[in-house]
């Protein structure tokens, strides 16, 4: 069985560190347990950092030092790729990174929290085309269900 493929918004890295209990907290560990294959861009990874060691989100971390353990943990954790194709899909300029990271990877899936934005893209069966390439753009939650019905993901 392949591993799929999935690209993480930062706000999913960020809630795993506050909450590692939850939802995306349970995604990191499929993430680091190599369950699933992440894949990040540059842009990705410097928006990560500059969020996580902000002091909006210092507030609900234990300290700065954690805040770059996390950081360190999902670089180390995930496949960088350099999008050669930039793509302007979304109404929030920020959140294209993500689509280019996806369209580089060809992954399977695109997770966020982004009910703003990002979730409001996918279609009623969750799906999202770009350039012929088909994913799915689920929560955190959403992906869990996925994974749990997901026969060829069982060991």
């Amino acid at each position: 069985m392949e591993a799929f493929k999935v690209v993480l918004d930062t706000n999913v890295v960020i809630t795993a560190a506050i909450n590692p209990f939850g939802s995306s907290g349970k995604v990191m560990d499929l993430i680091i347990g190599k369950r699933v294959l992440s894949y990040t861009s540059e842009a990705i990874l410097e928006e990560l950092r500059f969020k996580l060691t902000s002091e909006k989100v210092l507030k609900y971390l234990e300290s700065r030092v954690y805040a770059l353990w996390v950081y360190r943990i999902f670089r180390a954790s995930s496949i960088l790729v350099e999008p050669a194709e930039h793509f302007e899909v979304s109404s929030d300029p920020d959140d294209d990174k993500f689509f280019d990271a996806v369209y580089s990877a060809r992954a399977d899936f695109l997770i966020s929290l982004d009910k703003r934005h990002v979730l409001k893209l996918r279609d009623e069966s969750r799906k999202f085309v770009l350039n012929r390439h088909e994913f799915l753009i689920l929560t955190p939650a959403e992906f869990l269900e996925f994974v749990e019905r997901d026969k060829s993901f069982k060991e």
